[in-house]
């Protein structure tokens, strides 16, 4: 059971994904079972949720590229002696508590950190099966960011965008007005609002808002920032 004294955290090595326990039950499913799971975790990896899976206790199974990086990163998570614990100690009942609930079968939603580094975090309840008799909890993690840049980045480029255009569109998905933008481009705001009309008209939207909408719905590019897996 963990407790204030072990939140010592540990470095998150660049790995292969830890397994998914029950894979398989014999070894005439071995093979199988191997793909499987490796298929799996690629899928995970792709998602820009960050994805652990734990016991009820916090001991970590499964965390995908996101939840790595959340773990390794000073975040407001970290690894200590196997287990998935909040960084800060205050946060340790709160965090035990919603994972248990959830291996009794309760969804929780709860929020550690504050400020800059506060997480979101819905703690999902996986019964137990014939592969694994104890339950399981699927910690899925808030995402930092409402669109990651090289999602943005990809857009601009596939619509053909200029650079400072693109500049403009980051700007508007952080929630910038274009006076702001103006500021942090150094340039006049007249000319923002007109590479604002360019980018209307190059991406067919009749309006901001339907530009916003439409790149807050894109899928998330995520596997060209990372490192290739090892083989």
């Amino acid at each position: 059971m963990l407790n204030a004294d072990m939140l010592t955290p540990e470095p998150v090595a660049q790995r292969r994904p830890l397994p998914f326990p029950g894979s398989y039950t014999g070894p005439e499913r071995r093979s199988r079972g191997e793909r499987l799971t490796r298929c799996l975790s690629l899928v995970l990896d792709e998602m820009a949720h960050g994805v652990l899976l734990v016991s009820a206790d916090g001991l970590l199974c499964h965390a995908n590229h996101p939840a790595r990086d959340e773990l390794g990163h000073h975040g407001a998570l970290q690894l200590t002696q196997g287990h998935v614990t909040p960084s800060r100690p205050e946060d340790l009942a709160r965090f035990l508590l919603a994972v248990q609930e959830a291996a009794l079968g309760r969804r929780r939603l709860f929020t550690l950190g504050d400020g800059a580094r506060a997480l979101s975090i819905a703690a999902v309840p996986l019964p137990a099966s014939r592969d694994n008799p104890e339950p399981l909890v699927l910690l899925v993690l808030g995402r930092r960011q409402h669109v990651e840049t090289l999602t943005i980045d990809f857009f601009a480029r596939t619509q053909g965008l200029t650079g400072a255009e693109a500049n403009v569109l980051r700007g508007l998905c952080r929630g910038l007005r274009p006076k702001e933008v103006a500021r942090d481009c150094g340039v006049a705001v007249s000319t923002v609002r007109t590479q604002i009309t360019s980018i209307r008209q190059k991406t067919q939207s009749q309006s901001i808002r339907a530009l916003l909408e439409r790149v807050a719905a894109l899928p998330p590019i995520n596997s060209l920032i990372r490192p290739p897996s090892p083989h």
